[in-house]
């Protein structure tokens, strides 16, 4: 039996949760994949998975050998797409996913420019804040601003992504600044609307974590239409840097509390491990690592004159 042959199978039953359905994805019939995995489970000497005639599911052991396959499988195609890369020209059919604010600031804009360099690559681009499995969208490719749980993806960061307390300066000119996290709760508030996780406000406040649930005087649903209102003097507000960054320099907004915010959800480029990173792929991967850079222009202390900096919008 070919052992990385095994460990896709099975990396696809237990994405799949059947044998039938691993079998499509991988384009071999039934008897082949329970021969696969019947020989790797042989292989190991342990039984990876528990079936009956309605359903499968791990074992313990099963569980276990699961995460260890994926990085194995993963490896592997990585060492075969950078061979690949280096002797074959990205082309094909690139579908990725990102979310809203994310996409129209700081993906969509390049996308001249990826196309003029990779006229062979066609983009299909599903712009959603909502979670879109990447399996079953067939998503070769997915921006993701969150930290990272699931397991079956591999997770490649592209940048740090620090929120930032500001207000215009019209509302600090009126209200004041705030000097400590406690009279936070004292000021005009703009939130997202109630149960949002963006509205934990975290700081660090000798040496410990304080967390502030802010619910704000104005409960929106966009992260523009909070910068919208800050900017107009609505009040105090949270939003990344990458919304911000622009604001700050030109100073229409100012920050807040810099050396009490504690708050940073990376960017991450995410891609299925069992799929092969193929070089259309790995070229906009690239892409994005070098329009980023190891300083985003969107950082306040980035290049806000750069090339990659002038094609955003505000």
């Amino acid at each position: 039996m070919d052992l990385i042959t095994g460990m896709r199978v099975f990396i696809s039953i237990a994405d799949n949760g059947s044998l039938a359905k691993a079998g499509r994805e991988l384009d071999l019939s039934p008897s082949v994949v329970s021969k696969n995995i019947s020989a790797l489970e042989d292989r190991l000497g342990a039984r990876l998975l528990n079936r009956t005639t309605r359903s499968v599911s791990l074992t313990e052991v099963g569980f276990a050998y699961l995460d260890r396959a994926r990085r194995i499988v993963g490896d592997v195609d990585e060492a075969e797409a950078a061979v690949s890369s280096a002797t074959n020209a990205p082309r094909g059919h690139l579908r990725i996913t990102a979310p809203a604010t994310f996409s129209y600031r700081h993906v969509a804009p390049h996308l001249p420019l990826f196309s003029e360099r990779y006229p062979d690559i066609e983009i299909d681009m599903i712009i959603s804040d909502e979670y879109v499995d990447l399996i079953e969208n067939n998503i070769d490719l997915a921006i993701r601003i969150a930290v990272m749980k699931d397991s079956s993806l591999i997770a490649r960061k592209l940048a740090q992504n620090p929120r930032t307390l500001f207000a215009s300066p019209s509302y600090i000119e009126k209200h004041g600044k705030p000097k400590h996290p406690d009279e936070i709760l004292k000021h005009n508030l703009i939130t997202f609307r109630q149960g949002s996780p963006y509205n934990d406000w975290h700081f660090m406040v000798d040496g410990k974590m304080k967390l502030i649930h802010a619910k704000g005087k104005l409960q929106l649903n966009h992260g523009d239409a909070i910068l919208r209102s800050a900017i107009n003097g609505g009040g105090l507000a949270m939003l990344s840097r990458f919304v911000v960054g622009r604001h700050l320099i030109s100073g229409s907004l100012v920050s807040i509390l810099d050396e009490y915010v504690q708050e940073d959800v990376p960017i991450y480029a995410v891609y299925p491990s069992g799929k092969h990173l193929s070089p259309k792929v790995r070229a906009f991967l690239d892409f994005l690592i070098e329009i980023y850079g190891p300083v985003p222009y969107w950082d306040e202390k980035g290049d806000h004159n750069s090339e990659a900096a002038k094609r955003t919008v505000i």
